[in-house]
């Protein structure tokens, strides 16, 4: 295989003439690449300076957001795209860290609610700072008006995507 057949199969550039289907499978090629190497950059970051993960970072930044910096466990596990089973181990043990709290919800006592803790919160804040000084290394490269244009077209097939799963449904278009 000549080293340019292999390149375009490998989600190198598109060429005159390639179909749509061609050019999203290498749009799917790239986007898969960069977010595993992203993903590995940033958790052996986390874990060099401050001993933590990337799943940890997500759980505290998704509480972050939430009122009271609580959620329960169902919600998010929605949020972070994984399952229950994984979720309710990863806060055991950061809730052995004292990281995290978990609660009844004083809603439904049936159901636990998750709480930044005030060591969860300060290491989140230390995490946040440096996860963007590196993210904005890694994207250093892109203009701002780069930037803008990917979050542009990032936003439109996540909202796709969204749109599809809601239907519970793969898209089909």
């Amino acid at each position: 295989m000549r080293s340019s057949a292999r390149r375009r199969e490998a989600g190198g550039p598109p060429k005159a003439g390639d179909t749509h289907s061609k050019n999203a499978l290498r749009a799917w090629i790239q986007l898969t690449k960069c977010a595993k190497r992203i993903e590995g950059h940033v958790n052996r970051r986390f874990a060099d300076a401050h001993g933590t993960s990337l799943s940890r970072f997500d759980v505290l930044a998704n509480l972050e957001r939430c009122a009271g910096h609580a959620a329960g466990v169902t919600e998010l596990s929605r949020m972070l795209l994984a399952s229950q089973g994984n979720i309710t181990r990863l806060l055991d043990r950061m809730e052995q860290d004292r990281l995290v709290r978990r609660r009844p919800d004083p809603r439904d006592g049936r159901v636990s609610q998750v709480q930044t803790t005030r060591a969860g919160e300060a290491l989140f804040a230390r995490l946040a700072r440096d996860h963007e000084g590196w993210t904005d290394s890694v994207f250093g490269l892109l203009s701002n008006d780069d930037l803008e244009q990917l979050i542009g077209l990032l936003g439109k097939l996540r909202r796709r995507l969204d749109g599809a799963a809601l239907q519970g449904r793969p898209d089909q278009s």
